[in-house]
């Protein structure tokens, strides 16, 4: 008999298991300790999970704007930032402001407000070009920053913390866990020096690791969230657990719509979300940006983005060219089904963040301001990123980094990892995945790492003497940082088992690890409504091998390579 959650995710199960105070599952492949309930990110209200539909439209800008004398033109000629302004600002709670097919010419940044969507007439009909040097969309929430001891209740799968000040709170705050930086573990020192704004805000990175969630319920000194802790955290780092925003911006979204910066625009993001709650990006085209097409920072939490193609970057240093940037601490949010193409940095998780699950994007060409340089498409950076969820993504490369310090605890699943950069020819650093120093209790189950017939040794741990290239896994060492001592600790702490690896054209596993059950999934029930006819899961290396004449292919993928120069549309009818 096959066992039961070769059907269901395994944190649906466990997550009943540890609500009904039994025992964990038992498994070696996954152990408890690395794996939360990732079905919980990404957006709720009222207790269903998804995208809210909005019908109710408010106005049609082209028509009329209620309560302004304003319309916008929509010709790419006339400046309609004011009057994109006015409908936003008058827009009902709940309904829609409609920018009809169109080009929309901004010359500062737009200010989205709770409980509004800004819909398009689809990607390429609805055009919003920003011609100046700032944000061309802002989702912003006020901070409320205050903090008390917690003095039980913080350990993991807890969903109750005691505090000394109660009064601190109430339902709905957003609030966040965390402790001072156990040496064991965190750090917000790397490679690049030290992060001072990692984890929490105006601590100077001293509390990198924590997790953000919502105040459900207040009795006594006992603070109730709507989400077990993912870690268990210590008396002798003196955790806290404070009040991070009273007034978040929430149940705001942009939809179907190109947004784009103008040929002069030198800096700006397209999107940037600030303190933003259950928000979202959808069926939205980013296009040519300066700095990062959609931006999470400071505390976003259960925001979502899907369906969009991000694609193509001014400069491609520094901070500048990210696609979709998780930075300052972003929580339980999901990034599903996007396409990402010709960017600096694709996917990042930055400056903290726990609970995210980035799910079935495809990613392609990424470049560095040396081009010959093989920029990793997916990944973490920046102190102390923890409990993520990668699965089902096509990538060229993934890497924990540690040039601002650690991560631990984060998860790769089912992932197709080709060690290959389409579009932009690449000679160094030709690696599949990396897992620098710092980073602990890192997981790689079930994923299918390069291409057959690919060259060069499978791993190298530690890095030490001559930098092996091509190699399909460089493990502990500390990136390009000079004198960096090696870690020894990356690998006894890593799991890698169940992936399909091109120089031996054959899937490796654990000799330590007996379970061979991979689940479908880490986070969905079953196959979801928008695979449409493709085979889901996508990837199964441990069932079928590889065959590079019968490649499975996620929607997302599907949409690039089929449709036109910007990829189809996200079509939910057409299911990819």
């Amino acid at each position: 008999m096959k066992r039961l959650f070769i059907f269901l995710p395994l944190v649906v199960l466990l997550s009943c298991a540890v609500r009904e105070g039994s025992t964990p599952l038992p498994t070696e492949i996954l152990p408890a300790d690395r794996r939360i309930d990732w079905n919980l990110a990404g957006v709720w209200e009222n207790g269903v999970k998804g995208i809210p539909n909005r019908t109710a439209v408010f106005c049609n800008v082209r028509v009329s704007i209620p309560g302004s004398s304003l319309v916008a033109r929509g010709d790419g000629v006339t400046d309609d930032t004011a009057a994109l302004q006015a409908a936003i600002n008058g827009c009902t709670a709940g309904q829609v402001v409609y920018l009809p097919a169109g080009t929309y010419r901004i010359s500062g940044t737009l200010s989205l407000k709770s409980n509004i969507v800004v819909r398009g007439a689809g990607m390429g009909e609805t055009t919003v070009v920003q011609y100046s040097n700032a944000h061309a969309f802002r989702l912003v929430g006020a901070d409320s920053f205050a903090y008390t001891n917690a003095t039980s209740g913080y350990t993991k799968n807890s969903d109750t913390i005691v505090v000394s000040d109660p009064s601190l709170f109430q339902v709905g705050d957003m609030v966040r866990m965390d402790q001072l930086n156990d040496p064991n573990l965190v750090t917000n020192v790397g490679s690049g020096g030290t992060c001072t704004w990692c984890g929490r805000y105006g601590v100077n990175g001293t509390r990198a690791m924590g997790e953000v969630a919502l105040v459900t319920q207040v009795s006594g000194n006992s603070i109730r969230i709507n989400r077990p802790l993912y870690y268990s955290y210590s008396s002798a780092f003196n955790p806290q657990l404070g009040r991070q925003s009273r007034n978040p911006i929430k149940y705001c979204g942009i939809e179907d719509m190109t947004i784009q910066a103008a040929a002069g625009v030198t800096s700006g993001d397209l999107v940037q979300l600030y303190t933003a709650l259950y928000c979202w990006i959808k069926g939205v085209e980013t296009y040519s940006v300066a700095d990062r097409h959609i931006h999470f920072s400071w505390d976003c939490y259960g925001c979502e983005v899907r369906g969009c193609y991000v694609h193509e970057a001014k400069y491609f240093d520094g901070s500048r060219g990210y696609g979709i940037s998780l930075a300052g601490g972003t929580y339980d949010s999901l990034i599903e089904d996007n396409i990402l193409y010709y960017l600096h940095a694709p996917i990042v998780i930055d400056s903290g963040g726990a609970g995210n699950v980035i799910g079935y994007n495809y990613s392609e060409r990424t470049q560095l301001s040396q081009p010959s340089w093989f920029i990793y498409h997916m990944g973490t950076h920046g102190s102390h990123p923890f409990m993520n969820l990668f699965e089902g993504n096509v990538t060229g490369k993934v890497d924990t980094d540690s040039y601002w310090g650690s991560g631990s605890h984060n998860v790769f699943f089912r992932n197709r990892i080709t060690r290959e950069n389409l579009g932009q020819p690449v000679t160094s650093d030709l690696v599949a995945v990396i897992v620098e120093a710092l980073n602990y209790h890192i997981t790689f189950v079930g994923n299918i790492l390069g291409t057959p017939g690919c060259a060069g040794p499978v791993e190298q741990i530690p890095l030490v003497g001559t930098n092996m290239n091509p190699v399909l896994w460089k493990i502990g060492y500390a990136g390009a940082a000079t004198g960096y001592p090696t870690d020894p600790k990356v690998a006894q702490t890593l799991i890698k088992t169940g992936n399909w690896e091109c120089p031996t054209n054959a899937v490796q596993w654990d000799p330590n690890i007996t379970d061979h059950t991979i689940p479908d999934s880490l986070y969905l029930p079953s196959k979801p409504g928008w695979f449409g006819i493709l085979t889901w899961p996508p990837f199964t290396p441990e069932r079928s091998g590889f065959n590079p004449a019968n490649v499975n292919k996620i929607p997302a993928q599907v949409r690039f390579e089929n449709g036109p120069a910007a990829g189809l549309p996200y079509n939910p009818a057409r299911g990819y």
